[in-house]
């Protein structure tokens, strides 16, 4: 089974890129979607199991590149211990979690968008949207729903 999770919460304007990216995968890939708040162990619970998950998040970065992705796999996903807003947990927390517990898929890979404004509002910034809108192109191509 493969799995894409969208992080982020979607009221703090570019964390809701996770959550934009799977609005837009609905009815495009034939893959399980599933969007959470990051709280490591819901995401644990999303991911256990699975053959895949992708998880798309927004991340900060000193200095930023709004809209750039970063791919990170299982090694590199662990080094994301900062959560963007919020929260006291990240991304990093959960795969130490999942490692520890041995709850994790067999593979990992993260599409971290660069956000810009995490600030309390809705709506991503434009670069952050056309980031958003390469990975959910990029996804739907690899996930092609199989013909009725």
């Amino acid at each position: 089974m493969t799995i894409i999770i969208g992080v982020g919460n979607e009221f703090r304007r570019d964390d809701g890129a996770g959550p934009a990216a799977v609005t837009a995968l609905r009815g495009r890939v034939s893959t399980t979607l599933a969007v959470t708040d990051g709280e490591p162990a819901r995401l644990i619970e999303l991911w256990a199991g699975a053959d895949l998950a992708i998880v798309v998040d927004a991340v900060r970065s000193d200095p930023p590149s709004p809209g750039r992705i970063h791919e990170l796999g299982l090694e590199t996903a662990s080094l994301a211990t900062a959560p963007v807003t919020g929260h006291s947990l990240g991304l990093g927390d959960a795969v130490a979690l999942g490692l520890a517990v041995d709850r994790m898929p067999a593979r990992l890979q993260v599409l971290a968008i660069e956000g810009d404004d995490f600030g309390f509002g809705q709506g991503l910034t434009p670069p952050v949207a056309a980031a958003v809108d390469t990975v959910t192109r990029r996804l739907a191509g690899r996930f092609v729903p199989s013909p009725s």
